[in-house]
C-alpha cells in the first residue's frame, strides 16, 4: 500500500475513536442528567406530599379548634345549666331543711313538756325579755318570772334563799329538760349525770369511775359537793349550747333555762349544720366562781372561806383541779382546772 493511503487511513481510525469518545461522554452526560432529573421530580414529589400533607393536617387541626371551641362551649352551657338546677335544688333543700328544723324544734319542746305558741315555733330574739309564749318561759303569774315546768327559775341571787327541796326541784326538772336535748341531739357530754334512789350525782366523763362524783342534789351538808355539780351541769349545758352554735359568756351560766332555750331555738334559726366549731372558750373554774357567788355573801368572810376550802376539796377529790394547788390562799386565777 503505497505511503500517501497508509497516512489517510490511521487519521480515518484517530478521528473515529475520538467521535466515539465523544458520543460515549455525551451519553454519559445524559446518563447523569437523566439521573439527577429524576432525582429533583422525586424531590418535587415529596415536597408535593408534605405541602399536601401539612394543608392536610392544618385542616384537621383548624377542624379540631372548631369542635374544641364548640364541645367547650357546650359543655360551659350545660355546666350553667347544672349549676342553676343545682341551686334550685339546693333553695329547695334549704327551706325543706328550714321547714324540718322548725318541726323538730317544736316536736323536742312537746316531747319534754313545755308549751309553745301555736304550731310555729316563735322567733323572738335570743334572750330578750319580750317573749310572752316563749318555748321554755311560761307567763304564769304576776310577777313574770322565768320558769320551768311551773317553778321560777332562781336568779343568782335566789340560790341560797330558797330551800333545799324547791332548789332539787328545779334542778332536777333542768336535767329532765337537758338529757333528753342531749339524747336527741346525740352529744357525748364532759360529764355524766347519774341517778341512785332519788339523789342525782355527776362526775367527769372522761375520768374512771371510781375518781367519784359531786352531788346534785343539795342537803345539809353537802353545799361544796352540790356546788361543784351544779357547776358541772352548767358547764354541760353551755357545752349543748356550743354546738349548736350558741355562745354562753360565763357571767350567764346561771341562766340554764335560757341557755337551754337558745340552744333548742338555734335548731329552727340556723341555715346549715356547722362545718367546724371552733374549741369551746369557756373554762370549768369559772363555772365554778359564778356558782360559788350564788352561795357566798361578802359580809361572811370566815363561812366564805370555808367553803371555798370545801369547794376545792371537792374539786381535788375529784380531780378537776390541779394536785399542785395545795392551799386556798393562793388567788382564784393560780386555780389550775385540769
Amino acid at each position: 500500500m503505497p505511503p500517501g493511503s497508509t497516512c489517510g487511513s490511521q487519521l480515518y481510525e484517530y478521528q473515529t475513536d475520538r467521535m466515539r469518545a465523544g458520543h460515549q461522554r455525551v451519553a454519559a452526560l445524559k446518563a447523569k442528567v437523566r439521573a439527577r432529573q429524576q432525582l429533583v421530580a422525586e424531590a418535587q414529589q415529596r415536597r408535593d406530599d408534605a405541602a399536601q400533607e401539612v394543608a392536610r393536617r392544618r385542616a384537621l387541626l383548624q377542624g379540631f379548634k372548631q369542635g374544641e371551641a364548640v364541645r367547650a362551649e357546650r359543655a360551659m352551657h350545660e355546666a350553667k345549666s347544672a349549676e342553676s338546677k343545682k341551686a334550685a335544688q339546693v333553695a329547695r333543700v334549704g327551706g325543706v331543711l328550714r321547714k324540718d328544723r322548725g318541726i323538730l324544734t317544736h316536736a323536742l319542746c312537746q316531747v319534754v313538756g313545755l308549751q309553745t305558741a301555736g304550731a310555729a315555733v316563735p322567733n323572738h330574739g335570743v334572750g330578750g325579755d319580750d317573749d310572752e309564749d316563749d318555748v321554755f318561759f311560761l307567763s304564769m303569774d304576776m310577777d313574770d318570772r322565768k320558769r320551768l315546768f311551773g317553778l321560777p327559775w332562781p336568779g343568782p341571787e335566789d340560790w341560797a334563799k330558797y330551800p333545799n327541796d324547791y332548789i332539787n326541784a328545779c334542778v332536777g326538772h333542768c336535767i329532765h329538760i337537758f338529757s333528753i336535748l342531749a339524747h336527741y341531739l346525740h352529744l357525748e357530754l364532759p360529764f355524766h349525770i347519774s341517778k341512785r334512789g332519788s339523789s342525782l350525782y355527776i362526775r367527769a366523763n372522761w375520768r374512771d369511775v371510781d375518781v367519784g362524783e359531786a352531788a346534785l342534789s343539795i342537803g345539809d351538808g353537802n353545799r361544796a359537793s352540790f356546788v361543784v355539780g351544779l357547776s358541772m351541769l352548767f358547764f354541760d349545758i353551755a357545752y349543748l349550747c356550743h354546738r349548736q352554735g350558741v355562745r354562753v359568756l360565763a357571767e350567764h351560766i346561771t341562766d340554764a333555762v335560757d341557755n337551754m332555750r337558745r340552744a333548742v331555738l338555734s335548731l329552727a334559726e340556723r341555715e346549715t349544720e356547722p362545718r367546724q366549731l371552733p374549741p369551746l372558750e369557756l373554762e370549768l373554774y369559772a363555772v365554778v366562781q359564778e356558782v360559788m357567788r350564788m352561795y357566798v355573801d361578802a359580809g361572811r368572810k370566815e363561812s366564805d372561806a370555808l367553803l371555798r376550802q370545801q369547794v376545792h376539796d371537792v374539786l381535788r377529790r375529784l380531780h378537776l383541779c390541779d394536785d399542785a394547788v395545795d392551799s386556798v390562799d393562793y388567788e382564784d386565777e393560780n386555780w389550775a382546772i385540769i
